[in-house]
């Protein structure tokens, strides 16, 4: 019998059929993807917060039932028009900006709001990473009458930008006191996304953490010196997917921590300190045409002295759509035909005769990231237990 599947596809293979799907779709396993919330929820030190990062769960329905998995209502935003949608899904939600926003962005924010028992005096945090950059933002506080809560971006070893000094993070805390009708200090924001990323001769990992710590901790410092009576629940903002597992040591100061795409683990994302989190997130797309041997447009010579005798060759798919950022999972041995060329429409696929796809099987891939991949198919196919029990809708912008 002709298995292509490995049983856990043939499963999700079933559930698609039985629901009726024909074309690309993201699938989310539910089971998974709620595993994998206990996982980072007992990855938090205790007394810190989790604040899921929104980009790479924009999907309302998904942020609500992780936000329940994990207790928190803390939520990262990056993009303006989802801060708006945000707003009103969660009017609860605390919110704090994950990049400087042009202050045009803000303007826009504030002014297409619209009827929401969201706050954002109390509810909102803007990253700020300039004098300048404050600058229009007090600017903008004073012209549409509304008080701002500033986050300020440092620069703990990434080196994209924010306060690269303490003396950096006094200038802009100077300007910030002098206006309090105006913006209030609400914390820091260092991402350490650098983190076991250098190869370890040039710097360890457990080095690099270390580093990152230590320069945190002299901003920390800078703005406790400058703002004696800070509130204890001052937020002191870092981590991210790929290091929030460190930050439950204690070395570690931070008051909270980010996290998102580890709960769907694309491939970007098989980390060693993420070692027990399980791909929760797929790409299925149906298999339009399957044909033994791989011909390309030309002279036949041309198909026979590249592909002739190659097992991997020995069959030729054409996929709904393609050029996804994914690598294929399932099957195992398909792989992409690049001499074809990048195709949106129709992808071509190479194969082995063995575990042969046919018309109307889906071919399955695991994006490399969540982030921007779950908004280009419109609803998510929701699996759980073997069957799609849901389609969740993502942002719409």
């Amino acid at each position: 019998m002709n298995r292509p599947h490995a049983p856990y596809f043939a499963d999700l293979q079933k559930a698609l059929r039985d629901a009726a799907v024909a074309w690309p779709v993201i699938v989310v396993d539910r089971e998974r993807m709620l595993r994998n919330a206990a996982r980072l929820k007992a990855l938090i030190k205790p007394g810190n917060r989790l604040r899921l990062v929104e980009k790479s769960l924009p999907v309302p329905a998904m942020l609500d039932a992780l936000m329940r998995a994990t207790e928190t209502s803390a939520l990262m935003v990056f993009h303006e028009p989802q801060l708006r949608q945000t707003a009103r899904h969660f009017p609860a939600a605390d919110l704090l900006l994950g990049k400087p926003m042009p202050a045009a962005a803000a303007a826009h924010f504030y002014n297409h709001l619209g009827a929401t028992a969201f706050d954002p005096a109390r509810q909102l945090q803007w990253l700020v990473d300039t004098p300048q950059r404050l600058q229009k933002y007090l600017e903008l506080a004073r012209g549409l009458g509304v008080r701002l809560r500033i986050n300020v971006e440092i620069d703990v070893g990434l080196h994209r930008g924010g306060c690269a000094d303490p003396a950096a993070l006094i200038e802009l805390l100077t300007i910030l006191r002098a206006h309090p009708d105006q913006a209030e200090f609400a914390g820091l924001m260092g991402y350490d996304a650098f983190v076991g990323k250098l190869p370890t001769l040039i710097e360890s990992e457990a080095t690099s953490f270390a580093r990152a710590n230590r320069a945190y901790a002299t901003f920390q410092q800078a703005a406790r010196s400058f703002y004696p009576d800070l509130p204890p629940n001052i937020c002191w903002n870092g981590a991210g997917s790929p290091t929030v597992a460190l930050h439950r040591g204690a070395h570690s100061i931070l008051s909270e921590v980010s996290a998102g795409s580890c709960l769907l683990k694309g491939t970007m994302f098989d980390l060693h300190l993420l070692t027990d989190f399980e791909p929760a997130v797929f790409i299925a797309s149906p298999i339009l045409k399957s044909f033994e041997g791989t011909r390309l447009a030309g002279p036949a010579w041309l198909s026979t002295l590249l592909f002739a005798g190659r097992t991997q060759r020995q069959r030729t798919y054409f996929t709904y759509g393609g050029d996804w950022r994914a690598d294929i999972v399932s099957p195992p041995r398909v792989i992409e035909n690049k001499y074809f060329g990048v195709s949106y429409n129709q992808a071509m696929f190479s194969g082995p005769d063995q575990a042969t796809l046919n018309v109307d099987d889906f071919l399955f891939l695991r994006p490399h990231q969540s982030e921007g991949t779950l908004l280009q198919m419109g609803p998510l196919q929701v699996v759980d237990n073997g069957r799609v029990v849901d389609t969740w809708l993502p942002f719409t912008e």
